[in-house]
């Protein structure tokens, strides 16, 4: 992405079409009263940044449900490939005596 616009919000209502069009590139951040107030970009990069998001959760703060529903889904998600490269190291613990 390219350098990060500036813009106030007087400047961005006059000029939609054209910051939208530069939110398709790199983020236009809206001022109102010289403090940032809105951040313009593409729904690419939306999705991409949702699709980074994590939630934290505190497990001594869920109920048993919410418990069992985050466990059931750790144990469903695939293995990223930096994961699955360090299964080799759990081979003595999966076999022990070994």
């Amino acid at each position: 992405m390219s350098v990060t616009t500036k813009i106030s919000a007087a400047e961005f209502q006059n000029n939609f079409g054209r910051y939208t069009d530069a939110a398709k590139q790199a983020p236009v951040v809206v001022t109102k009263y010289g403090r940032d107030e809105l951040v313009v970009l593409s729904a690419a990069e939306y999705q991409r940044m949702r699709a980074s998001f994590r939630r934290v959760v505190v497990l001594n703060e869920t109920t048993p449900d919410e418990a069992a529903e985050l466990f059931q889904a750790l144990a469903n998600a695939p293995a990223s490939p930096e994961a699955q490269a360090l299964d080799h190291l759990m081979d003595d613990v999966a076999r022990p005596g070994a």
